[in-house]
């Protein structure tokens, strides 16, 4: 038997169940929307000072292997792929101007990781240091032991 919606409504235990299921789906929408891609960028943002720390004396003296190199040009992928999967309305809020590094600034970096993973495949003997510190300063992250 089809009863009216006032009727249905009138009941607090139907309300009550409406209203739990509503507030449910509403925050798996936002935590699949916003907070899981933020999430998953700020891992990368991890997994980039894990690599460039563990193998700072590594980079630093040119003493690398190829799986050191192609981690460095996975953590620049990964890096650009990440923050492209950030929806834009969390990019431009307060939060995200606060806790997010600029486009230009997470480019620069995935840029420079390439850099330094060239010139560790070319064996050139460069100094990447200053390399190193410069993708920290523009991701916020620590990635060298100095202050």
């Amino acid at each position: 038997m089809i009863q009216p919606l006032g009727t249905i409504m009138r009941s607090s235990a139907t309300v009550t169940v409406l209203t739990g299921v509503t507030v449910f789906v509403v925050g798996q929408l936002i935590a699949k929307r916003f907070v899981e891609p933020y999430v998953s960028f700020r891992e990368q943002l991890g997994r980039i000072t894990v690599l460039l720390l563990r193998e700072q004396a590594k980079i630093t003296n040119s003493n690398v292997d190829a799986e050191i190199i192609h981690d460095l040009k996975d953590a620049a992928a990964q890096l650009m792929a990440k923050y492209s999967a950030l929806p834009n309305s969390l990019k431009r809020s307060y939060i995200g101007m606060r806790f997010i590094p600029s486009e230009s600034k997470i480019l620069e970096s995935a840029q420079t990781l390439n850099l330094v993973a060239s010139k560790l495949e070319g064996k050139s003997g460069e100094n990447t240091y200053n390399l190193i510190k410069q993708i920290g300063l523009n991701l916020n992250i620590p990635t060298t032991y100095s202050p």
